[in-house]
């Protein structure tokens, strides 16, 4: 699989799915996580490639990662989470291999905080949701999969061992809106927000 080719499956799965993105011993903060917009620093989850089920973190710093013919290549991501106060949001990822031309995902989502929970589901609010718990670091929250759960709340998968970095972002980056006006405009307006971070 070529580098162009992986980098766009990479952040195409690693930002679908029932947004099953993703152990640090802090204390967890119930109203760490709010409206927003946040940099993603590493996301861990779990991906087929090809073939094979495993566990992929790819980070800013940038991932070894070993393909099915046994050639090495380096993995690094750049992204945002941006979420509003109405429970939307939008993940985008732009994840180069080999420092090629990066694939990039725009996804829309909803969220929802319970307490130290964290819950990311897909746009339309009424899928699967995959559950986090929020920990707190400077400068830094950690989301610790939990479980995957269905629109009743009940747990229908393990999210164990998932896990999204974010850093947090200031306040006049963070509250830029995230509304979309257009797919063009959108395109726009995650171009502007990477090229900050």
């Amino acid at each position: 699989m070529s580098g162009g080719r992986i980098s766009a499956v990479l952040a195409a799965m690693l930002a679908t799915g029932g947004v099953a993105c993703a152990h640090l011993g802090s204390k967890a903060d119930k109203a760490a996580l709010v409206p927003g917009k946040y940099a993603v620093e590493s996301i861990r989850s779990r991906a087929t490639l090809d073939g094979v089920d495993q566990v992929i973190e790819i980070s800013e710093a940038g991932t070894k990662l070993v393909d099915g013919n046994g050639a090495e290549h380096t993995l690094t991501e750049r992204g945002a989470l941006m979420l509003q106060d109405s429970g939307a949001c939008r993940l985008a990822l732009a994840v180069s291999v080999d420092g090629e031309e990066p694939g990039v995902s725009d996804r829309a989502c909803t969220w929802q905080v319970v307490d130290d929970r964290f819950f990311l589901g897909d746009a339309s609010g009424s899928g699967t949701r995959t559950v986090y718990q929020v920990k707190r670091q400077p400068g830094r929250l950690v989301l610790e999969g939990m479980s995957d759960v269905d629109p009743e709340g009940k747990v229908v998968g393990d999210a164990r061992g998932e896990r999204i970095v974010l850093v947090e972002k200031a306040p006049e980056v963070a509250g830029r809106s995230a509304d979309r006006t257009s797919e063009e405009q959108a395109a726009r307006e995650i171009a502007e927000m990477l090229h900050e971070m």
